[in-house]
């Protein structure tokens, strides 16, 4: 009886031990971009979702910018644009990656308080 209840805990502290690992390696391998390639020349400016896997991304090759359509199974060209046609202002540092909480917070709270409003 009192073996069982140690290989339990014994396997008990393994998984944990190895969801750990996991967690780390994950956080890891996402901080160091080893999944995804950097480029000098080619970049994702920004992505507005239109429909479940449908999206439409401006991109930057080299110095000129272009408007492409991407779907699960599909990319189409749809114009190519000049630098004085966006609109840089409310472009986050793509090094963030992140909002800060606060701000996410504040968001939430005020779509929440319109809701409220319109509702009444």
């Amino acid at each position: 009886m009192l073996s069982n209840i140690l290989q339990l805990l014994a396997v008990i502290v393994v998984f944990v031990l190895v969801l750990a690992a996991t967690y780390y390696a994950t956080k890891w391998i996402a901080k160091s971009g080893a999944i995804q390639s950097q480029s000098a020349n080619i970049r994702l400016i920004e992505t507005f979702k239109i429909a479940p896997n449908k999206y439409i991304q401006i991109i930057q090759l080299g110095t000129r910018y272009y408007s492409i359509g991407v779907t699960k199974d599909n990319i189409t060209f749809l114009t190519s644009l000049e630098e004085e046609q966006l609109d840089f202002s409310g472009k986050k540092d793509p090094a963030d990656g992140q909002l800060p909480f606060k701000e996410i917070l504040n968001r939430l709270n005020n779509r929440a308080g319109k809701k409220e409003k319109r509702e009444k």
